[in-house]
């Protein structure tokens, strides 16, 4: 099978998409029985260029239909119903699922998902909330410090995007590093733990494991970067996720003298540098932007749109009016960033050229190396009647 990074999977024949319509759903051994996909949405490829670039939708299903509570006339037809994929109940009922069963729950976390992925893919974006925000306007420079929550959420590219001519310094906690290494820690524990309803929130925090330090690492290309160090008498007071009753739907939680340590890096950065102004925390909780913002220090906060206030779907391309050109998000991208949340993807064609056609992704496969998991490279495998030769 297949082990491509994302350029290879661009360009790999089994990467080779046909106009028609793809249901993607996904597979989690951590919370899913054996072999069922529960339907995220489908991608309706309305058309494909000779480089092989295809121009589609992506139309995520309804929150209901995901649950699996209540289905429309519509959604009973058979035809209908194999354009869905199963639901979060009908996955559940197929198999041993350990402890208490919630699919609304579970429902509002892969919704939740499918709304970061999109601005992480540049597919929609964030509208920011910048204190004192005449200083980056007038100046054309800032000191961006970056929380966990930015890391997944690569917030900064969209600073970059709406702010064309500034100068971006970027400056990365220590404790943000090292809450990125304790959740790769947990996650990877609880792949092999077994079928647990309550571990549909891991979803939530895996791009933290998964995502997070390859945003580190393309920030470091991308910007000069520097680490937030932190006084050792600071660190030791350090704290990890919380551990909770076993079968709780209620994730691991940041404690807040973690936000505490970076808080106070902030300020002694800002004494050391000599620096009164210029100086940003750019992070995706709310709490931590309203504290700072209590204690002075100017924020950046992403408030990212609900996957819901696009009903018709979201289009591959949109127009940036800062960067005056069209941004483009490749089918192979999107496939990639949802593997990196949910484990693993398949996605099929229903219709077009390529009718019955499968292709799966999947993020922990057994062999993987380290070179594998630095170079971010996936298991790809091509289900069906074989590759289209020159897909139209």
């Amino acid at each position: 099978m297949p082990i491509l990074s994302l350029d290879d999977f661009k360009s790999s024949p089994v990467g080779r998409f046909a106009q028609g319509t793809w249901i993607v759903e996904y597979h989690d051994r951590t919370h899913l029985p054996e072999d069922t996909f529960v339907g995220l949405g489908k991608i309706e490829i309305e058309e494909c260029t000779q480089m092989g670039d295809a121009f589609f939708w992506f139309r995520p299903r309804s929150r209901e239909s995901l649950e699996g509570d209540q289905i429309s006339p519509v959604e009973q037809d058979a035809e209908a119903k194999q354009e869905l994929g199963l639901s979060i109940r009908e996955a559940w009922a197929k198999g041993e699922v350990k402890g208490r069963q919630d699919p609304r729950r579970a429902a509002e976390v892969i919704l939740d998902q499918l709304s970061e992925s999109m601005v992480r893919l540049g597919l929609t974006r964030p509208a920011f909330e910048i204190d004192h925000h005449t200083f980056i306007i007038e100046r054309k420079f800032a000191v961006v410090v970056l929380d966990t929550n930015a890391l997944r959420d690569g917030a900064i590219r969209h600073l970059k995007e709406q702010f064309q001519n500034m100068q971006l310094w970027a400056i990365i906690p220590t404790v943000s590093l090292i809450e990125v290494g304790e959740r790769i820690a947990y996650i990877t524990s609880k792949v092999d733990e077994g079928c647990k309803a309550s571990n549909s929130v891991l979803i939530r925090r895996r791009p933290q494991a998964t995502i997070a330090p390859q945003e580190v690492k393309w920030i470091k290309e991308n910007f000069p970067t520097e680490t937030l160090e932190i006084t050792p008498e600071l660190l030791r007071t350090f704290r990890g996720y919380e551990t909770r009753k076993e079968d709780s739907f209620k994730e691991p939680e940041r404690v807040s003298i973690n936000d505490r340590l970076i808080l106070e890096g902030i300020k002694d950065l800002r004494r050391q540098r000599g620096l009164p102004e210029g100086i940003y925390l750019m992070s995706g909780d709310k709490d931590m932007s309203r504290l700072a913002r209590l204690e002075g220090i100017h924020t950046i906060y992403p408030a990212r749109p609900a996957i819901q206030e696009f009903p018709d779907g979201i289009f591959c391309t949109r127009y940036s009016l800062e960067a005056h050109t069209y941004i483009y998000c490749s089918i192979h991208r999107v496939l990639w960033d949802l593997t990196h949340v949910f484990s693993k993807i398949r996605t099929r064609c229903l219709s077009g050229p390529q009718a019955g056609h499968a292709l799966e992704l999947f993020y922990y496969f057994p062999t993987k190396l380290v070179n594998d998991w630095v170079d971010d490279k996936l298991e790809v495998t091509r289900l069906g009647p074989g590759v289209a030769a020159n897909p139209v």
